[in-house]
């Protein structure tokens, strides 16, 4: 339940569906999801993307995943903000199927390494783009002074 989206009621469901040991019968966690129907079906012909939709099968650990991942739009979480740049990249659907994708990595993978969710790991991310975000503004405030004293000069 340390995995920001994931409830009580979602954690039961999901340990009914899968059981307690589901990684002995996935290779890895990229079959994992693509039997979770947590992966996009591109279709690719001469190295262009034709189409990428998530295919209309109803897998029930899927769609816990998916409705978790669209609780997580306002959480100040690692994975909130993963949630709303994939928003505001691709939309709010691709953004719904990218983040449950990543929910099932990261349960996965603490099935697999009995391990715990560290969410310090995120952090470190958003301290990166919260310095970015610093130097963007402030290079936006030089040209904006440079601006203000262009017209100053001509007037």
């Amino acid at each position: 339940m340390r995995i920001p989206g994931i409830k009580k009621g979602s954690l039961f469901r999901l340990a009914g569906e899968l059981g307690h040991d589901f990684v002995s019968k996935f290779d890895s966690y990229k079959t994992f999801c693509n039997w979770a129907n947590l992966v996009p079906n591109n279709k690719i012909s001469g190295g262009k993307l034709l189409s990428s939709k998530v295919p209309k099968r109803k897998n029930p650990v899927g769609q816990i995943l998916r409705v978790a991942a669209n609780s997580l739009q306002n959480e100040k979480t690692s994975l909130g903000i993963y949630f709303r740049k994939v928003q505001a990249r691709k939309g709010r659907q691709a953004a719904i199927v990218a983040t449950a994708n990543k929910m099932g990595r990261i349960i996965y993978a603490m099935v697999k390494y009995k391990m715990e969710f560290d969410a310090s790991r995120g952090q470190e991310k958003q301290v990166e783009i919260l310095k970015k975000k610093l130097k963007r503004t402030q290079k936006e405030l030089e040209k904006l002074q440079k601006q203000i004293s262009d017209c100053e000069e001509v007037a």
